[in-house]
């Protein structure tokens, strides 16, 4: 009875998923998908693009896809607008990029 109850908390511990969002389309199989973000500062130019990305498969993510974390990598001061790049197969493999666009 034991060894049963292990072998089913292992199959529904294995057995997630990787979500990955935020996107505007949904679907099981999502490929590439650009979704904008939810403001626009028109008082800052779009000069500096600046990307971070968390990435997984299966159960396993890893990685920083934080708003903060890509001002870093493109020297960003201030913020225009923010698009995110989802791609998905299956749920097995995916990855979030969140791209910052400013000054």
């Amino acid at each position: 009875m034991k060894k049963l109850l292990a072998v089913a908390v292992l199959a529904v511990a294995a057995s997630g998923c990787v979500i990955v969002r935020p996107s505007n389309a949904v679907s099981m199989l999502e490929l590439n998908v650009v979704s904008p973000g939810n403001f626009i500062d028109n008082s800052v130019k779009p000069l500096k693009k600046g990307t971070a990305t968390a990435s997984g498969m299966i159960c396993f993510t890893e990685g920083d896809a934080s708003i903060k974390k890509a001002m870093e990598n493109g020297d960003i001061t201030k913020i225009h607008h923010v698009d995110y790049e989802v791609r998905n197969i299956l749920g097995i493999v995916g990855s979030t990029t969140t791209i910052v666009w400013g000054e």
